[in-house]
């Protein structure tokens, strides 16, 4: 008689539940509902206190209204042109900043710390200046025409670059110098290595801080001395009482402010993700970004924003006074 086989029952391989899709765009759903809920009852809000004559619609137009005078003055008075000078000149005042900001932070926090730490409570004073008192010093020092609008814009992304980058640039890891050091390192691959890797993600978030408070006070340079523009938009819709069209310029504004502050956070996620800890690029993995977007979409974006970025340019510097049509219809 043959020994009986124990034969172990294989294990029962779980059926998808039918709902398991439904489920995952029910979740999807509801994170997006609770990251824009509050946005969308607001903007709902908005409506319905203009169709239910809550608000006067001559002081507070209706969501519908200011879209339409956006879509209006898109075509009447070229909008798109005035959103391309805006963002030209909010770009041009940030790439001045950062071009100024970080190589000055580097020169006070590691070249000539000492000299930094001396002059520490004067940047402080710098860094609190209301930036459009000191646009009638420079229209007196530029002239009119752009320089003044840039040179104000320039000053307002200076000062949360230079503060973030001085941080950065003092709190590098000193293990990391200190082994860079021992293994006879020159000292411009100790910086472009270590110190400029280690400080990027400051600089960046400084990039952030300063386009916020460029686009502050983008309209108030823009309301003076200017021919084109959203602040001149606002300016020439407020003389002529026409309040849907400052809605509306002031949508734009917050659009353009939303987007150019979410691009610099895609290019920091997918280029500079291990400033979310403490190692630096080339001892990390390719894949320390949590959430990497596929490359090839973000050069994209990076090349569309450079488009932008150089009709804007072009647009500004087509002439010194740049004359667009008048808003009125």
């Amino acid at each position: 008689m043959s020994d009986a086989k124990t034969l172990s029952p294989e294990p029962l391989i779980p059926l998808e539940s039918p709902s398991a899709a439904p489920s995952e765009v029910a979740a999807w759903l509801g994170a997006k509902l609770r990251r824009y809920g509050i946005l969308l009852f607001l903007l709902g809000l908005w409506e319905l206190s203009g169709r239910a004559h809550w608000v006067d619609q001559t002081v507070v137009p209706s969501l519908t209204l200011t879209l339409k005078a956006i879509a209006q003055m898109w075509q009447r008075i070229d909008l798109g042109s005035h959103i391309l000078i805006s963002l030209g000149r909010v770009i041009f005042g940030l790439l001045i900043g950062l071009s100024v900001g970080a190589p000055m932070a580097y020169v006070l926090a590691r070249a000539w710390p000492k000299l930094g730490q001396n002059f520490e409570s004067l940047w402080r004073v710098f860094g609190l200046i209301n930036p459009y008192c000191l646009f009638p010093i420079f229209v007196i020092m530029f002239g009119l025409g752009e320089t003044p609008k840039i040179a104000v814009l320039a000053w307002v992304s200076l000062w949360p670059i230079f503060f973030g980058a001085e941080t950065a640039f003092r709190n590098v890891n000193p293990q990391l110098l200190k082994t860079a050091l021992s293994m006879n390192c020159r000292s411009w691959a100790i910086f472009w290595r270590i110190t400029l890797p280690a400080s990027l993600p400051a600089i960046f978030t400084g990039a952030r801080i300063g386009v916020e408070m460029s686009f502050f006070i983008l309209i108030a340079a823009e309301m003076t001395g200017a021919t084109a523009g959203l602040g001149w938009i606002i300016h020439n819709a407020g003389a002529a009482y026409q309040t849907e069209r400052i809605y509306g310029a002031g949508v734009c504004v917050v659009i353009l402010g939303v987007g150019i502050n979410r691009f610099l956070e895609l290019i920091r996620q997918n280029f500079l993700a291990w400033g979310e800890g403490d190692g630096i690029p080339w001892l990390l993995s390719s894949r320390a970004s949590k959430q990497p977007t596929n490359r090839l979409v973000l050069w994209l974006c990076c090349l569309i924003f450079a488009l932008v970025m150089a009709l804007g340019f072009w647009k500004i510097f087509q002439g010194e006074n740049l004359i667009l049509s008048s808003p009125n219809p």
